[in-house]
């Protein structure tokens, strides 16, 4: 199905999906991954109004492991949609005419998943607030005072436009977009026509790469303490154990002064170890991540919006990850 008239979060909610279903080594995206990609979403209208209303993806992944139990084979390339989910996605498309936007948000999203009503998102939702229709009127309250649709720089991009800013948020991941992230993603959207122009201009989008990683984003307006701590990380497999590294100076003094009131290092001991759940769960994504672009590029099932930035974001870091 195509999503040109999905937001950015909205589009990053779907390619999260996908990667939720590939996690738990489903072979069909359904509403459940749904669910799962509106509330990995935190700054999005849907993910503010769940978290109002008690749910957060913590619960949500509780409810769903309670549910649907993990596949059993790893899985790569695209993944299709159940026939719910996809069904959910149509009549978010619904939700946002019935309000008269002009694009589709998370928001409309949430509502679909709620109207859809049978599927596993719908049912672990209502197993939780009761009666699920406080969803609806919580989404609706919530639109009278802004909506997702509205705060994006182009209201109604081309979709050259989308898949650009798609690829520089997935190219930016928990960062904020910058302008390096928007130049790398323009040059690297398929038939736009900034690429386009560029290319017959003779710009080289690997040599703009090799530059990009060569300047110092500190001494520019791109400058953010999150991507300055990130580029100073390093993992490393050493015998047996992978040694996640962090080199900042806030992290380093942080860990010192734990340290200190622990007489020692911290282990996943007792109690402790929920504590490292988070940390646990996160590197293991973040190294599947890069294991899926590094491994060689599955052929594209479908031109879809997901597949189209997935493909992009792999050009872009794979050269860097194989260095």
């Amino acid at each position: 199905m195509s999503f040109e008239k999905f937001t950015v979060k909205a589009r990053k909610v779907v390619v999260t999906a996908q990667e939720e279903a590939r996690q738990l080594k489903h072979t069909h995206i359904g509403t459940e991954h749904i669910l799962l990609g509106l509330l990995d979403a935190p700054d999005s209208m849907a993910a503010k109004v769940l978290h109002q209303l008690g749910y957060d993806k913590e619960t949500a992944q509780a409810d769903i492991a309670a549910v649907v139990k993990p596949g059993t084979e790893e899985l790569s390339g695209h993944i299709p949609f159940a026939p719910r989910a996809k069904k959910t996605l149509e009549l978010a498309l619904r939700e946002a005419q019935q309000l008269h936007h002009n694009s589709i948000g998370t928001e409309h999203i949430l509502l679909a998943l709620v109207r859809e009503g049978e599927g596993v998102g719908a049912k672990v939702l209502g197993e939780r607030i009761n009666p699920i229709s406080k969803i609806r009127a919580a989404v609706l309250a919530a639109l009278e005072g802004s909506q997702d649709v509205a705060t994006g720089p182009w209201p109604a991009g081309t979709p050259a436009t989308e898949d650009t800013v798609s690829t520089a948020s997935a190219l930016a991941g928990g960062a904020p977009v910058g302008s390096h992230h928007l130049l790398e993603a323009m040059l690297r959207t398929e038939n736009s026509m900034a690429a386009r122009a560029l290319r017959e201009l003779g710009v080289d989008p690997d040599a703009v790469a090799a530059k990009i990683d060569e300047l110092d984003p500190e001494t520019t307006s791109d400058a953010n303490p999150e991507e300055s701590a990130a580029r100073k990380m390093e993992i490393r497999l050493v015998d047996d154990e992978v040694h996640l590294i962090l080199r900042d100076p806030t992290t380093v003094t942080n860990a010192k002064k734990v340290t200190e009131l622990s007489n020692g290092p911290i282990q996943g001991v007792g109690p402790v170890a929920g504590m490292f759940v988070p940390l646990w769960r996160s590197t293991n994504q973040l190294l599947l991540q890069i294991q899926r672009m590094l491994e060689p590029e599955p052929e594209e099932e479908d031109g879809s919006a997901g597949g189209k930035v997935a493909k992009a974001v792999r050009t872009v870091l794979a050269p860097r990850l194989r260095r």
